[in-house]
């Protein structure tokens, strides 16, 4: 069962987006997101808070079982179905891992050149990000 969302009377809930249905939404918010670092006007699409919590959920999830489908299956093919499981989780982590440890310049979008991209320094902060290092 997922974790409940915490009450709307919370300070960040005007900050919460609408809840993604997929990758191409959240790529989208993401977008957004980085739009309003390059030109901070209104609410920020995205809490520095949010992005923690996206993180901490997926490094919460747990490869998924079988289930139903495990009777029918060898135990030849309930290995395989968790081994793809667990090596799918690994690869996950393993590229968070390397995004957070990765300089800024190796994450700048296909569509521009890292030089254009301002040095953290030099880019507007926003509130959250001064009350959360």
């Amino acid at each position: 069962m997922p974790p409940a969302d915490p009450p709307a009377a919370h300070p960040s809930a005007e900050h919460r987006p609408r809840r993604p249905i997929g990758g191409d939404e959240i790529r989208e918010l993401i977008d957004r997101d980085e739009a309003y670092d390059e030109n901070p006007y209104g609410e920020p699409p995205l809490l520095v808070a949010r992005y923690r919590a996206s993180l901490r959920a997926v490094l919460a999830t747990e490869p998924a079982e079988p289930g139903l489908f495990e009777r029918a299956w060898s135990q030849r093919e309930r290995d395989a179905y968790r081994a793809g499981g667990q090596a799918t989780h690994r690869v996950i982590v393993g590229a968070m891992s390397a995004a957070l440890t990765a300089t800024l310049a190796d994450h700048a979008p296909a569509d521009r050149a890292p030089a254009d991209r301002a040095p953290a320094a030099a880019r507007p902060t926003r509130p959250c990000d001064e009350a959360h290092p």
